[in-house]
């Protein structure tokens, strides 16, 4: 369901879920670790360092515990650890495929990425840059719609994709919500309903003049900090500017004029499934660029979802006000740092954000978010719990954070990983100062949070495997504080809920009802680029246990952890 930034290749977006060649690093000078580490306590931590090879005498005391291995590979190859423990090799074998998994259970799997047009906007947009303007080519030619709408009751075409040869769907105003003080200037909020998903519609549910005054109420409303615009805005700045042509001429200028189109997106008339909302950028651009732009800094939204009113499984009320505040991360990232600043983020890093912010959101809006737990309860909630995204995370604990391949899994990752500097680095504040940093890679993060990539991942991979325990003092390794952590930033104040991964129950046919992190325990999978790899050395162990390790990216962090 959400905008995919800019378009990743084949091979890198099979590589995040499917087998994989195992590559091998030339010219530099392996790094071989050999220590010997003391950790008699109970619930101990140790980051070992990185390492291509490490041989370790780990001294567990007299006191029986379970002692975990966290390999953090924050590198760009993939590879084939290969591991001894007490004179005996941990067998090692290829990683099956691994698809999706299909389940009814975790409250997002309904729903789906963003379109595949919105990660081929980048593409589209190169070629035109590279000297096919849309404007030359006559079967691109913009048609002449309709701009004639002032006000509630009129209605107008939208086009649906970047070539305005492509389709577009007729819509009427059915809510203008003006001149609504903001830090930003004055701002008006205009509500479109595609007229084939309005009222006595022939869907499967029709979108009604209340759940307009909802969606409106929920995004821009009078007063401050009280609404999606306000919360948002407050962490990453405005959504559109002034100086826009300056930075790029072919963009459309200021208007303070944000328009949300309801339709039924895909044509699918689902109204528990599919793709729920999109910021697509072509439409901030001019005619005379992309023929496509409706020349508007807008959203859209599924009509059919949006309106379906049964809560059972989803709130889709409260999913939409969600997935509008992820997407208003992206419109506002859009401006902010390509616009203004010419640099595009990594699609992890903008979808971390993204996925971020509706964490950040999620109890203001009064919605159970990604944790999938009651926005009034600040604990990590019940085990058994099926909701949010970390049941699928637990199952794909070990796919990458850095090879965006826009499955669910993938925001799955991303947002556990958001969660975690949320909570160890700042809260709010954190989000803003990865937007405004760095060239679009790991560095905007490592300026953000003082760390380096590599130790981020090894504390993110700790803090997972400790989640179950309530102790704040392991800050910058901690999920569970057993309430929420306040967090200020700006004019607002953000609550953010515990988390406790091995609450979380993944059921259907990959899922088997499993609770908690993956963790591997007899044999190992070959380790992905920009991935976590947990493994069990042993339970109830005491005394030294030796453990080589060989077969690491020069880029690996290792982790040890008793429990």
């Amino acid at each position: 369901m959400k905008y995919i930034y800019w378009i990743v290749t084949v091979l890198l977006a099979l590589g995040g879920l499917t087998g994989c060649d195992v590559e091998t690093e030339e010219g530099y000078t392996p790094v071989i670790l050999e220590k010997n580490i003391a950790l008699n306590d109970m619930d101990a931590v140790q980051i070992v360092g990185r390492a291509n090879e490490a041989h370790l005498q780990v001294t567990l005391g007299n006191t029986p515990k379970d002692l975990y291995l966290v390999l953090s590979n924050a590198g760009t190859l993939n590879t084939t650890p290969d591991i001894t423990i007490n004179g005996k090799k941990v067998a090692v074998e290829p990683q099956p495929e691994r698809r999706q998994v299909e389940t009814s259970a975790p409250i997002r799997s309904s729903i789906l990425p963003a379109p595949r047009r919105i990660s081929d906007w980048h593409a589209s947009r190169s070629t035109e840059q590279n000297g096919s303007s849309d404007t030359t080519n006559p079967k691109r030619q913009a048609r002449a719609l309709s701009r004639t709408a002032k006000g509630v009751g009129e209605s107008e075409s939208f086009y649906l994709e970047t070539r305005s040869s492509d389709g577009t769907v007729r819509a009427t105003l059915r809510k203008v919500v003006a001149n609504v003080a903001t830090q930003y200037g004055a701002k008006t909020l205009n509500v479109w309903v595609a007229d084939d998903s309005y009222g006595n519609c022939g869907k499967t549910v029709c979108v009604q003049d209340d759940d307009i005054d909802a969606l409106a109420d929920n995004f821009l409303k009078a007063g401050n900090d009280n609404d999606i615009y306000d919360w948002v805005t407050n962490v990453y700045g405005e959504e559109w500017g002034a100086d826009a042509q300056s930075h790029d001429g072919e963009v459309i200028g200021e208007k303070d004029v944000i328009d949300i189109l309801l339709l039924d997106i895909d044509k699918d008339n689902k109204k528990d499934g599919g793709v729920l909302g999109y910021f697509y950028p072509k439409d901030a651009y001019k005619r005379s660029k992309v023929s496509g732009s409706n020349e508007r800094i807008m959203f859209y939204i599924d009509a059919v979802m949006f309106a379906n009113e049964d809560t059972s499984k989803i709130d889709w009320k409260k999913e939409t006000f969600s997935t509008l505040a992820h997407e208003f991360q992206h419109m506002i990232h859009f401006y902010q740092k390509e616009i203004k600043k010419g640099i595009v983020d990594d699609t992890w890093i903008n979808e971390m954000l993204s996925e971020s912010t509706e964490d950040l959101v999620a109890t203001k809006i009064g919605h159970t978010g990604p944790r999938g737990v009651d926005p009034d309860d600040g604990s990590a909630g019940s085990p058994g719990n099926t909701l949010g995204r970390y049941p699928l995370f637990n199952y794909y604990d070990d796919s990458s954070l850095t090879s965006w391949g826009n499955t669910m899994v993938d925001y799955s990752v991303v947002n556990a990983f958001g969660a975690f500097l949320l909570r160890n680095y700042g809260g709010a504040k954190v989000l803003h100062d990865i937007l405004y940093g760095g060239e679009g890679h790991e560095e905007a993060i490592e300026e953000a949070t003082g760390q380096s990539f590599g130790t981020l991942m090894a504390q993110w991979g700790a803090a997972v495997l400790l989640s179950d325990q309530i102790r704040s003092e392991w800050e910058p390794m901690t999920y569970n504080t057993g309430d929420f952590r306040e967090t200020t930033y700006g004019s607002s104040a953000y609550r953010l809920g515990s988390i406790n991964f091995y609450n979380y129950t993944l059921k259907g046919a990959y899922g088997n009802g499993a609770n908690g992190p993956k963790i591997y325990t007899d044999k190992i999978w070959v380790q992905r680029a920009g991935a976590n790899l947990y493994y069990r050395v042993g339970w109830d162990l005491d005394g030294t246990v030796p453990i080589n390790i060989t077969g690491l990216s020069r880029n690996t962090t290792i982790t040890l952890i008793t429990k």
